[in-house]
């Protein structure tokens, strides 16, 4: 991951040493900084995974509901089954509390939006003295300060210039070391007007990438980013504005779910194919659900749509868009009601 290097040493030291109790490890920032991905590195760092006997995610956003985020957090220590289903609020809570008693855990709580959702999460979660921790991701400071018990909350900056363009060209080449020298100064200059903001830079990033690596392709791209950006939106735009029309559609039917859910692959496909957003190929044998997949692909590939789950044999099994990318669909949506058309159907 570029960038935060000191801040992820710190915070890397936060959660392995420090206080013996349990403590909220605050991370808050506007929207496209990057808060998710670096809870996501700390969740998956080998010496942090090894320091916990269990770690548990999920994820509150705006359209908060206890009891769906208890399942979600049961979900990664039981099956939740009918039986499940049928207790209450308080008894599922119970049963969280119970299994993490006694226990060291690290529990990662991504975009919390009020006190009330925090005051419900945090309830479950015992203090056993074992150096529990809870990595609590917010765009709002009141939160993180709200919830903090001895670490102080970490505001997370903008990238750097230097830090920008490292990520660009990471993004655009891959593991490629070698790029074209004659791209460096262009590349600067586009990644400098994604005003230090992570998510541009990867937007940005996919259309360069899934087109050809010349210097005037670079420079129209540069001219259609106004300076120093109006928002993330112009970015969203010009990615969307790159797509194929085949794919705009699809992309924008993820406005239809709900701001950070994680949709099924298999469910996303059969809704594409009801409404006829994936066309037969003319050229090879390869069924609907085929074609439906590739389109898929190409979303992920120009970085609008994420991968949010693969199984154990490396299967896609759920994907998701970003906060921002999100609110994109919807507003987009509303020309020519799409998603009126779309809803009058579900």
């Amino acid at each position: 991951m570029v960038g935060f290097n000191e801040e992820t040493e710190m915070l890397i030291e936060q959660l392995v040493r420090g206080h013996r109790q349990l403590d909220v490890i605050s991370i808050f920032g506007m929207l496209g900084l990057g808060k998710t991905t670096l809870a996501k590195k700390f969740y998956d760092h080998e010496a942090i995974s090894n320091r916990f006997d269990i770690r548990l995610w999920c994820c509150s956003s705006q359209s908060y509901n206890n009891r769906a985020l208890l399942f979600e957090l049961l979900g990664h220590i039981c099956e939740i089954d009918d039986f499940i289903k049928e207790k209450s609020d308080d008894e599922l809570a119970e049963k969280l509390y119970r299994y993490l008693k006694g226990k060291r855990y690290l529990i990662v709580e991504d975009d919390v939006w009020s006190p009330n959702a925090w005051d419900d999460i945090e309830r479950p979660f015992p203090d056993d003295n074992k150096g529990s921790r809870i990595i609590l991701t917010t765009r709002l400071e009141s939160i993180a300060t709200y919830a903090m018990i001895n670490s102080s909350p970490h505001h997370l900056r903008l990238f750097t210039e230097e830090e920008s363009w490292m990520l660009l060209k990471e993004k655009v080449f891959k593991e490629d070391n070698y790029y074209p020298q004659q791209l460096e100064d262009i590349g600067k200059q586009i990644a400098t007007k994604c005003g230090g903001l992570p998510l541009a830079i990867v937007l940005v990033a996919g259309v360069l990438a899934n087109n050809d690596k010349e210097v005037i392709h670079w420079q129209q791209v540069r001219e259609r980013l106004k300076l120093k950006m109006q928002g993330c939106m112009d970015i969203v735009e010009s990615s969307y504005q790159h797509l194929p029309v085949h794919l705009q559609n699809c992309f924008l039917y993820f406005g239809s779910f709900l701001e950070g859910e994680k949709v099924p692959v298999q469910k996303l496909i059969r809704l594409w194919i009801a409404e006829n957003f994936v066309e037969a190929s003319s050229t090879t044998l390869k069924s609907l659900e085929m074609v439906a997949m590739d389109y898929l692909m190409d979303l992920i590939r120009s970085n609008l749509v994420m991968v949010a789950n693969i199984n154990s044999s490396g299967e896609l099994k759920a994907v998701y868009i970003h906060d921002v990318i999100h609110e994109f669909s919807l507003r987009k949506a509303k020309v020519g009601n799409f998603l009126l058309r779309i809803n009058d159907r579900l």
